[in-house]
């Protein structure tokens, strides 16, 4: 599970309001079918219902995207603003998760030097 918080840098003016919110990915679970049902039927672009496996994005422990990891596949809540969550679904899909490499080496050194030496 990845959260995401919202950063921001400066100062507070007296206008301002500051919005706060948590954005969760998570893959759906089986008991996840209806919200996966629900956000197909809200977005009028989707042709049939994205189904899992499939990873959601949700604002506030509310669902507002999904994106299926058979085809790539993206639906979205059209009342909500999803532009960013949907390329951050997107980068994790493709594997940009951020998730540490285990195993991980440094390539061994060469046996011989990469600059020859001067004769």
């Amino acid at each position: 599970m990845c959260t995401v918080l919202p950063m921001w840098r400066g100062g507070l003016t007296s206008n301002m309001m500051v919005m706060t919110s948590s954005i969760s990915l998570r893959p759906a679970r089986p008991d996840d079918d209806a919200l996966l049902e629900r956000l197909s039927a809200l977005d009028s672009s989707a042709e049939r219902p994205v189904v899992r496996p499939a990873l959601l994005a949700l604002r506030d422990d509310r669902a507002i995207a999904a994106i299926s990891l058979r085809d790539g596949r993206v639906v979205a809540d059209p009342f909500e603003p999803t532009r960013d969550v949907v390329a951050l679904l997107a980068t994790h899909a493709r594997g940009g998760g951020g998730r540490v490499r285990r195993g991980w080496r440094f390539p061994p050194r060469p046996a011989r030097p990469l600059v020859p030496r001067a004769a």
